[in-house]
């Protein structure tokens, strides 16, 4: 039987060097220590992150306040099965994913646990900040959204209801009720799923994908202001190839779940009109390159459109 609370998951690849910081952030929670415990998921990591995680300073304080914090390692590379074998490692019933760059405020714990007193809940979603170390150039500050940020959803907690519709439950700062995910979720058979970052292959839409399931299922999904996350962001995500490559993963997965799970097939007309898109960006290059960050702006704007005109990826757009 599982226990009250919650536990939160932190999925790392290579994060020694980052993981201290959701750490310290846990231990700074105002929640008491029988409220949650921390599983880190080890996913196949290179740089000795179990050891340092079991060396971390903050580890060391959440257990001198009675929390308990693991270390569990899955082999197999890929965020979509270190969130799997989290789920499946974790004590109680309530689950909240923090990535190794997030920062969530002293009152997280405390206040995510409340929306669960509502048993209709199955998922919420937290707010999510950027912390820059330097500032973004203007190209990348307008499209913030693409680095797991959503702080611009407002103020006020959305309900986005229980259906089969997509909503944007990002991943950073999910909570979900694991009774629903188990039920909702085919996790015995991974491959049926869209795989997310794997490595270097900047795919995205599985956090999508977990809460359309999870709504279908019959549970809500709501959008919880008030629980606050910052994401830490280095420079190093601001480089242009990198950031062509997630606009093309980011879009071709959007379309890969519509097509998934909505049905939104791309018909030869839909193909001919995307790419008279990409055309129109090109033409249109002078007037981009007139807003700030010009040759960056111009670069995204058609690595957009490109991605529209490929559509979804073929060996994952299936219904499910």
């Amino acid at each position: 039987m599982s226990q009250p609370g919650v536990t939160l998951v932190i999925p790392t690849y290579n994060g020694a060097r980052r993981v201290e910081a959701p750490l310290r952030a846990l231990l700074e929670q105002t929640a008491t220590s029988d409220c949650f415990d921390v599983v880190v998921v080890d996913n196949n990591s290179k740089d000795d992150t179990a050891r340092v995680v079991k060396e971390s300073a903050a580890v060391a304080g959440l257990r001198r306040r009675g929390v308990e914090v693991r270390v569990v390692h899955e082999a197999r590379q890929g965020l979509l099965f270190a969130r799997l074998c989290g789920i499946l490692s974790a004590q109680r019933d309530i689950i909240c994913f923090l990535d190794d760059d997030n920062v969530p405020e002293p009152n997280f714990i405390v206040d995510g646990l409340a929306h669960f007193a509502d048993a209709s809940v199955g998922v919420v979603v937290s707010r999510l900040y950027p912390r820059y170390e330097t500032p973004p150039p203007p190209s990348i500050s307008r499209r913030e959204h693409l680095l797991a940020i959503n702080h611009r959803l407002g103020d006020a907690v959305i309900d986005f209801g229980a259906g089969a519709t997509i909503a944007p439950t990002i991943g950073a700062g999910l909570w979900l009720r694991r009774t629903a995910f188990l039920g909702a979720v085919p996790w015995q058979t991974p491959e049926q799923l869209m795989p997310d970052r794997l490595g270097n292959r900047l795919l995205s839409g599985g956090d999508i994908e977990l809460g359309f399931l999870v709504g279908k299922a019959g549970h809500r999904r709501i959008y919880a202001p008030a629980l606050k996350v910052w994401h830490l962001i280095p420079p190093s995500r601001f480089e242009t190839r990198y950031f062509l490559r997630l606009i093309v993963g980011v879009v071709r997965s959007e379309k890969t779940l519509e097509a998934r799970y909505l049905g939104r097939r791309m018909g030869a007309l839909s193909r001919l009109k995307n790419w008279a898109r990409l055309v129109g960006a090109g033409l249109a290059s002078p007037v981009l390159a007139l807003r700030g960050d010009p040759v960056r702006e111009v670069l995204f704007v058609l690595a957009s459109r490109w991605a529209q005109a490929l559509g979804p990826y073929p060996h994952l757009h299936q219904s499910r």
